[in-house]
């Protein structure tokens, strides 16, 4: 069963409860803002347990009263059309939800089989001329990890992008539309406050730091507690244009700081307009490049993270540095998933054509180094962001 009959809406199209100009699609049959959506969807089967209307159930809803009376409140989302019969129970979304894990392993189970054949039939080259090499880029040494993808391979692949869901994308879109309902109610002031601003990435970076001990046993198990904090304080925030990408893309072609939410105002406060249209440029350029495959932005994002430091001003002499031996292990970790990547983009696209989108993979990588010096240089002049952001990323690898 459906939550949401259709995205397709108006634009211009008020919010059908509270009358809010900005309106996410069709959601339980009518057009509403997300608050009014989260709310129906909480209350929706529930509404019983609400407490009774004050004032004869003849309360105004809308945009600045909404939160007022929740009784009037889901009484108009009745009224407008809105139907409890589309919200989930939480049997129907496990139901979903294996559902999906089924066809998902079945997709994957028929890659499989088409790979396996082919690995006896030579692939085919494109017939586009490849751009001039890079000279950072030694091809021949690519070709020889040019391996066809295993079984084993296949279930990395699958189980990545599951847990890239389970600890990504579900958590962050279900706290952004808690935040939401929140901070729509609030005054201009409230949501500038800090906590504003550092709830939004705790979420993030949390999020990111589980996927990654989900997925990387040698992160998880392996490092010790100091390396990890280097690993975690030099790289993960250099990761969250992929990350905002892979949101985006489930989220209504918006990005988390778009002009619509309510946090738009702390990321606006915090970072500054250019930055912000930087972020979005860059997030939609990834987005074109790498979105019509989920799977490039979970493994890029792995092979990142188990990078010895993104960080472009870093100071070996000032900061903690792991022994040689540990770079060393985390490279070699790396490299696995380096052959993942190649070896499935020479799969999907044959062996020139994954050269080429693996050299703009990179470019793109390259251009999100120097917005990341620019965003740290922005936190520092923004005190206390700096030290604050410092702080949590520090809690997150001690955990």
């Amino acid at each position: 069963m459906q939550s949401q009959l259709s995205h397709r809406s108006s634009t211009g199209d008020p919010c059908r409860v509270c009358g809010f100009e900005k309106n996410t699609g069709r959601n339980f049959g009518v057009i509403t803002c997300s608050t009014c959506k989260a709310f129906f969807r909480r209350n929706g089967r529930t509404g019983s347990a609400l407490p009774s209307c004050r004032f004869g159930s003849q309360c105004p809803v809308n945009e600045r009263t909404r939160r007022q009376c929740p009784t009037c409140r889901l009484a108009k989302c009745f009224a407008v059309g809105m139907q409890k019969d589309l919200i989930r129970t939480d049997e129907e979304r496990a139901s979903r939800l294996q559902l999906v894990k089924a066809n998902r392993l079945q997709r994957q189970e028929k890659l499989l089989a088409v790979s396996l054949s082919a690995q006896t039939t030579p692939l085919q080259k494109p017939h586009r001329r490849v751009p001039h090499e890079t000279p950072r880029m030694n091809f021949n040494q690519i070709n020889k990890i040019s391996t066809p993808l295993s079984s084993n391979d296949w279930i990395q692949l699958t189980n990545i992008r599951s847990a890239y869901e389970h600890y990504c994308l579900h958590p962050i879109l279900q706290a952004e539309e808690q935040r939401e309902e929140y901070l729509s109610g609030q005054p201009l002031k409230c949501r500038l406050k800090e906590h504003t601003f550092m709830n939004v990435l705790t979420v993030r970076l949390t999020s990111l730091v589980s996927f990654f001990r989900a997925t990387i046993p040698f992160f998880s198990m392996d490092l010790n507690s100091n390396d990890r904090a280097w690993l975690v304080r030099t790289n993960l925030h250099y990761l969250l244009l992929f990350s905002s990408m892979d949101l985006m893309s489930v989220n209504g072609n918006q990005t988390h700081f778009d002009s619509k939410r309510s946090c738009h105002a702390a990321y606006l406060y915090v970072y500054g307009q250019d930055l912000l249209l930087r972020a979005e440029y860059l997030i939609q350029k990834l987005k074109h490049l790498i979105d019509f495959d989920p799977a490039i932005s979970k493994i890029v994002q792995i092979i990142l993270f188990l990078s010895p430091s993104l960080l472009t001003n870093y100071d070996a002499n000032y900061y903690y540095q792991p022994s040689e031996k540990t770079i060393s292990d985390i490279v070699q970790a790396q490299e696995q998933y380096i052959n993942i990547l190649w070896s499935y983009l020479i799969y999907r696209h044959g062996h020139e054509n994954g050269q080429k989108l693996l050299m703009a993979i990179m470019g793109q990588v390259l251009e999100h180094q120097n917005f990341g010096a620019d965003v740290d240089k922005s936190l520092l002049e923004r005190q206390p962001f700096g030290d604050l952001v410092y702080s949590m990323l520090m809690s997150f690898s001690r955990n």
